[in-house]
């Protein structure tokens, strides 16, 4: 019943809040080459075009295990009116590949590019939603308010967007999913408040509070005066009845610079509910899935053998699972936001380990292993 309510709400959202420009999410399959197999899950938002993507090649070795290399990785990017686009793998520590070419019919085709630009093949990939893979309608609004009335004026940037499931064949967990999105993107609303009565209360707060906080200490010229707020929704996987999602939300109100926070669930997409890291390691797991994760942490941040953790900006000497974690086709991410276990200048710790090392603490009865034994 909800859902049926937020579809028609969303649908009439889409139109007064996206100001004619163009909104939504696909899950899309295909290849690149010959023999690259990759999954999209696409978010697009005005010129803006982002999302989370991995790939795989299929190996064929008496069986139909499949082999896959790397973790999924972020898409960032832009979109014309004409529908043509272009988007690069966003990884701080390396320089991506980039895919270059044109959406229509559900369908994005053209060419990739890898990182040294020596290398391109085409591509193409299919709006598809098998069984187990929930559909999504994206809700957006941007906005943007000056200070004064000056040309030259200081300026506040708004920028919201979230995904709402649509035409998902168990009414029950399409509503225990809309819950979740509304907690983490509105923290107290109720799922069946009009979500465009939600943003536009957001929008009203944040620009009030940008003029009644800056307008008497203005000092014309001064670039610290701009504001800017993103808060948005994405997927990073959505397959084989499991999602896992991540609420983003950046600020920034003067200053050296921004603050962001990501909040990441993982969600059963059989029954509904919210799945714990109980669920996925065996009894007795926290020392285990504690040294793991220290030894990643150490590989990542190149430790020498006799390194202390604190030696290298962390403030302790062990990182302990949170439950801030988020699941991907290759393994388990253990998010820690700037100032939990580091100061800012570390960024945001993104703890990666892949199902191959955890495979001796993962529970007989995971939902984990629909991913990694798909067939």
């Amino acid at each position: 019943m909800i859902r049926g309510i937020i579809s028609f709400i969303t649908a009439f959202l889409a139109v007064i809040t996206c100001y004619a420009q163009p909104a939504f999410y696909k899950h899309l399959e295909g290849k690149v080459g010959n023999n690259i197999n990759i999954v999209l899950d696409m978010v697009v938002t005005g010129e803006k075009l982002g999302g989370y993507y991995y790939y795989f090649f299929d190996d064929k070795s008496g069986d139909d295990a499949w082999t896959h290399y790397g973790k999924s990785m972020p898409v960032y990017g832009q979109i014309s009116s004409s529908n043509d686009f272009e988007f690069s793998e966003f990884d701080p520590e390396v320089k991506g590949a980039i895919f270059k070419g044109t959406l229509k019919d559900g369908i994005i085709s053209g060419k990739w590019i890898n990182a040294d630009g020596k290398k391109q093949l085409p591509f193409t990939a299919t709006e598809t939603y098998p069984l187990g893979t929930m559909a999504f309608r994206v809700v957006y609004m941007n906005d943007k308010t000056l200070l004064t009335g000056k040309a030259n004026s200081p300026v506040a940037s708004l920028n919201l967007s979230l995904l709402l499931p649509v035409d998902y064949p168990v009414d029950h967990v399409a509503d225990s999913v809309t819950a979740f999105v509304y907690e983490d993107f509105f923290e107290k609303a109720s799922p069946v408040t009009d979500p465009a009565i939600l943003f536009n209360e957001t929008r009203e707060q944040y620009f009030t509070n940008y003029k009644t906080s800056n307008a008497d200490i203005y000092q014309e010229g001064a670039a610290s005066f701009d504001w800017k707020k993103i808060k948005e929704m994405r997927i990073l996987h959505n397959e084989h009845e499991i999602l896992s999602t991540e609420c983003y939300n950046y600020g920034f109100t003067g200053g050296a610079h921004g603050l962001s926070v990501s909040k990441f669930r993982v969600i059963d997409l059989k029954d509904g509910h919210q799945i714990s890291l109980g669920e996925i390691f065996r009894e007795n797991y926290d020392n285990d899935l504690r040294d793991i994760i220290n030894f990643a942490a150490r590989k990542k941040y190149n430790l020498e053998r006799n390194q202390s953790l604190v030696e290298a900006g962390f403030f302790s000497e062990f990182i302990d699972a949170g439950p801030n974690f988020y699941i991907t086709k290759d393994g388990i991410g253990f998010y820690y936001n700037q100032y939990e276990i580091a100061p800012f200048a570390l960024g945001p710790i993104d703890i990666f380990v892949n199902y191959q090392e955890l495979m001796r603490i993962l529970n007989p009865e995971t939902p984990v292993f629909r991913l990694i034994s798909p067939n």
